[in-house]
């Protein structure tokens, strides 16, 4: 690859890289050194290329074994510079035909601890223990599988992908194989890339740029760099966080909710524009998503899709100045991944906001026996159906509190975001990225006759008094009053340490010795 041109393939993903590490620097303009793309696993930053991918939870059985299968294990994971060569191959020849397998390994809190690494990370979610202990504050209201069902259910998970479904269990078959006497598998999960490459919802992913050091732990970017305060420990560098969540998706269950509330939408948004019923539906989706499928931003294409907009030069040129009618606050991208909010929110706040997803979806597409099975269903039984289809979420991140986390709580659950002005406005929850936390509620009549700041003094079953203060705002009932409604179930997850290359040398190296 030559000069500053960038992969067909890249234009597709939903990360693109720093063009300085893509062409292989090392160190930017100003002189910041960047990380060591040799010692960086590859799904990291760049993201392993894959149709197929599996997920090995284990537990470990016995720890110095253990540690010496990983010096054995250790060539088997592919380097972020590895990565990049094989997304250079896939720009040259072309993915169809090609077989790329990789791999990478990660370990929760618990199997640092059960191979004696007793550290602090840096990260209060990672060094308090399992996703599992936050399940509540993450708003997870249904039940866990089993796996991730409690704290240090388990210690890590080995990640391989492959072009080939047959290639991605065989290969993963082998690397058992070297563990076979050091582990008890928990549980496997697959995955696989749909056509048309979005998830089963249907939509596929926008473009933004990601500061390495957001990413991978020890640069400029990542909070703790160069902060004596909360140091981290130095095997940490070129390592990262990652966070895997098991997201069921209700497909059909959305499908009848925009069935049901299309009409929302005027034929006539604007004096300028006429829309057809297929376009009034289309929009009412691209609205609680904030894209449309095919990646058209909202705020680009607010009302007819304009696959113009696909280009990447112009996909990404956006930065919500536009007024609320074009994307809705609510949005899931204008939740998770918002932009321009000076001066209530700084820039630098935001940035520090981002991750690098890198999830796949699991299980069938759905088939029409499912669909007229549906069709026999009670709205609630719609509502709380089991799925057998989502999205196996992986996210990274040099800090889960910046990011992951801050994205699910501060952000996508959090009814008052995006913060547009002083006071805060109601404006609802991401109905894509997962289930709402449960909030107390209460009805009543009092004397109120407008708008602004209100205290109420109330006093429970158990005669305990609670004083709530907020904005009371008018509500003016309509016919397009919708109630929202929620379509992923979050299956649990756990937190991760994504350690470099050269630790996992290291932890190999040591057990060889003894």
């Amino acid at each position: 690859m030559s000069g500053t041109q960038k992969p067909r393939y890249l234009h597709r993903r939903a990360i693109v890289p720093a063009k300085t590490l893509l062409l292989g620097g090392h160190m930017k303009k100003d002189g910041t050194t960047l990380p060591d793309l040799d010692n960086v696993q590859g799904d990291v930053y760049f993201m392993f290329p894959k149709r197929w991918q599996r997920f090995m939870f284990f537990k470990i059985s016995n720890v110095t074994q253990f540690q010496k299968d990983l010096d054995t294990y250790r060539p088997k994971i592919t380097s972020s510079s590895q990565t990049v060569k094989d997304l250079n191959e896939i720009h040259e020849k072309g993915g169809a035909d090609l077989d790329i397998v990789s791999s990478g390994i990660a370990f929760t809190k618990a199997g640092l601890k059960t191979m004696g690494i007793e550290h602090q990370l840096g990260d209060p979610h990672f060094d308090q223990g399992s996703l599992y202990n936050e399940k509540k504050e993450l708003g997870d209201q249904r039940q866990y599988d089993s796996v991730f069902d409690g704290d240090g259910n388990n210690h890590g998970v080995i990640l391989l992908t492959a072009g080939k479904q047959d290639t991605c269990k065989t290969k993963m078959d082998e690397i058992q194989s070297i563990f076979k006497g050091s582990i008890n598998v928990v549980t496997t999960y697959e995955g696989r890339v749909r056509p048309g490459n979005g998830e089963h919802f249907g939509w596929r992913d926008g473009q933004r740029i990601v500061n390495p050091g957001v990413t991978i732990m020890g640069y400029p970017g990542d909070p703790v760099h160069n902060n004596n305060a909360i140091a981290r420990p130095g095997f940490t560098k070129d390592g990262s966080f990652m966070v895997f969540r098991k997201l069921e998706q209700n497909v059909l269950f959305l499908e009848d909710y925009v069935n049901k509330n299309w009409l929302s939408i005027p034929a006539e948004p604007t004096k300028d524009v006429t829309l057809t019923e297929a376009q009034r539906k289309k929009l009412f989706a691209a609205r609680m998503v904030g894209r449309f499928k095919s990646g058209v931003p909202l705020a680009l294409s607010p009302y007819i899709e304009d696959t113009a907009y696909l280009d990447p030069e112009k996909i990404n040129n956006f930065d919500y100045t536009e007024p609320q009618g074009r994307c809705p606050f609510s949005a899931h991208v204008r939740k998770t991944a918002p932009r321009n909010l000076q001066p209530v929110v700084g820039t630098e706040y935001l940035d520090a906001s981002m991750i690098v997803r890198a999830g796949i979806p699991y299980g069938d597409e759905i088939s029409s026996q499912e669909r007229e099975e549906w069709k026999t269903y009670t709205d609630d039984q719609k509502e709380n159906a089991v799925c057998p289809r989502g999205l196996l979420f992986v996210c990274y991140q040099s800090s889960i509190d910046n990011g992951f986390y801050r994205q699910t709580t501060g952000f996508a659950n959090n009814d008052f975001f995006p913060l547009m002005g002083l006071v805060p406005q109601k404006t609802g929850q991401d109905p894509i990225l997962g289930g709402p936390k449960p909030v107390t509620g209460t009805s009543g009549t009092t004397d109120i006759f407008q708008e602004g700041e209100v205290t109420l003094d109330l006093i429970n079953n158990h005669n305990e008094k609670y004083e709530v203060a907020g904005i009371a705002k008018k509500v003016v009932e309509s016919a397009t009053s919708l109630e929202q409604k929620f379509f992923v179930t979050s299956r649990g997850g756990d937190y991760y340490f994504v350690p470099s290359i050269s630790t996992v040398k290291s932890w190999g190296a040591a057990a060889q010795s003894k």
